[in-house]
């Protein structure tokens, strides 16, 4: 009975927590045992219902004035938050483990390039995305500006979920449904993480296009027209995502 008065007060603690998070690596600074039962406990309270925890998840709604819904997306959206750094972690493009060496990198990059190369018949999408990795990981100055990144927003997710470990896909459908679902009560959910074009570089892009206006043959016009599609679209899938975030302000709002 003690134990779980024991457990029951750490959920409790854990639902607090996770309620005053500014985003998810605020949960796990701590000792090793506390980051995997907050990670636990967050992957749990997004099932709802189903979790083993639903009764303190009720309890800690009531005390916060909110609905039980309410806790529910707020772990959803920091689940989600976590998922988005990591399928957009450069390291993670390339293949290769976090702060691998340059000559690794290397090495992963050109295998890439071999596989997906348009010109071999590969995934467009994809090498431009290895492409935009390798660029910014083989640069001295902008790789040390995405590792402080990397340290800050990514690393504390290796400690409690490991690379292979993510949560089961019905986990992660739940969160992506409930992240989408706009909350009309307690405070707003955090910010949605900066994607990756922030790293991509699209000034890069243009300052190639303003290169190469001297006289081309057609194959590089024709690689830079899918390059340059490739752009656009990551643009208007960052503009849909603005549209998002705008609508669920809207719902705050009113």
């Amino acid at each position: 009975m003690e134990r779980a008065m024991t457990g029951r007060r750490a959920a409790l603690d854990g639902l607090a927590r996770i309620l005053d998070a500014g985003a998810p690596e605020e949960l796990f600074t701590g000792p090793e045992k506390e980051a995997h039962f907050l990670y636990g406990l967050l992957v749990d309270t997004a099932r709802a219902r189903a979790s083993a925890h639903y009764w303190e998840i009720c309890r800690t709604a009531r005390r916060r004035g909110v609905t039980p819904e309410y806790v529910v997306d707020r772990a959803a959206v920091l689940l989600a938050t976590i998922e988005e750094r990591r399928r957009t972690d450069l390291y993670r493009i390339l293949g290769v483990r976090p702060l691998s060496s340059g000559e690794t990198i290397r090495e992963h990059w050109l295998e890439l390039a071999r596989q997906h190369h348009p010109d071999v018949g590969g995934d467009g999408a994809r090498f431009r995305q290895a492409q935009q990795a390798y660029e910014i990981l083989r640069d001295p100055t902008r790789r040390a500006e995405y590792e402080r990144f990397w340290q800050r927003a990514l690393g504390p997710f290796e400690r409690v979920s490991p690379r292979e470990d993510l949560p089961p896909l019905e986990v992660m459908a739940a969160t992506d449904q409930a992240a989408r679902r706009p909350v009309v009560e307690g405070p707003p959910p955090p910010a949605a993480p900066p994607p990756v074009a922030e790293f991509a570089g699209v000034s890069e892009l243009l300052t190639r296009v303003a290169a190469l206006l001297a006289p081309v043959d057609a194959d590089q016009i024709e690689r830079l027209r899918a390059e340059l599609a490739g752009a656009v679209a990551d643009l208007e899938r960052v503009r849909d995502q603005l549209r998002t975030l705008a609508s669920l302000k809207h719902a705050l709002e009113a």
